[in-house]
């Protein structure tokens, strides 16, 4: 099957996410044509905190992250986003300077829809308008999850959040049960230190939850992880 915009570099990646099959044949050719693809390193900058809110972000490849950083060091992470994942919509809707950074924890390839393609789409296609809603409203959910988390839950019940919510199944579709993910990551994820990460995940295996390897982790048990810790709240 040929794509509407198939000549566009970025078609056929646009075409593994629902809400592009989604959009009529002339929406699915503005969105491809509006996108780019770029590749980060690990640390690098997606999109700065302050600048303008030029795209709506989408990963490909790799995982980033959403945070804040003071100018002493001090930092705080609102959400990981793997791969499938979008983010970034309510800043580019808003037309405003971004509040947060955007931040490749490991090298990763991005989808980057230019904020008037993005709009144009969210005024003219109800398909895309539709899921634009709900991604708003399972973020915010999210968001509010990660602040709870993080004020109210110990060290090893905010390792077991963080990873079980890379498995949202609305906002991350393509999570698979086998993490590409280091200990290091996932404590830039938390703010906590490798070590502590590292004793929080073996009391995950421990107790079922969990499989460990070197830079993976199988997750064997999701709905456990997913209430580890909750009776705290």
């Amino acid at each position: 099957m040929t794509l509407p915009g198939s000549d566009s570099p970025c078609a056929e990646l646009l075409a593994q996410h629902d809400w592009f099959r989604a959009l009529a044949p002339e929406h699915q050719r503005l969105a491809a044509a509006g996108t780019l693809l770029q590749t980060f390193p690990a640390g690098g900058y997606i999109a700065r905190r302050g600048e303008m809110s030029r795209y709506w972000i989408g990963v490909d490849t790799g995982l980033i992250k959403l945070a804040v950083y003071t100018p002493d060091g001090r930092g705080c992470t609102f959400s990981g986003v793997p791969a499938g994942g979008w983010c970034g919509e309510g800043s580019v809707i808003k037309r405003e300077p971004r509040r947060y950074d955007v931040i490749a924890i490991r090298e990763s390839r991005v989808l980057l829809v230019a904020e008037p393609v993005f709009n144009t789409l969210l005024a003219g296609s109800l398909p895309f308008a539709s899921f634009v809603v709900r991604q708003l409203n399972e973020r915010m959910g999210q968001f509010i999850a990660t602040v709870q988390n993080d004020r109210l839950l110990g060290a090893d019940a905010r390792v077991a959040q963080a990873v079980a919510q890379l498995f949202h199944p609305a906002l991350y579709p393509r999570t698979s049960e086998v993490l590409e993910l280091s200990q290091e990551e996932i404590g830039l994820l938390t703010g906590l230190s490798r070590q502590r990460v590292n004793q929080a995940l073996r009391r995950l295996g421990a107790e079922g939850m969990v499989a460990l390897s070197y830079q993976s982790i199988r997750v064997t048990d999701l709905e456990r992880l997913r209430r580890f810790g909750m009776s705290e709240l």
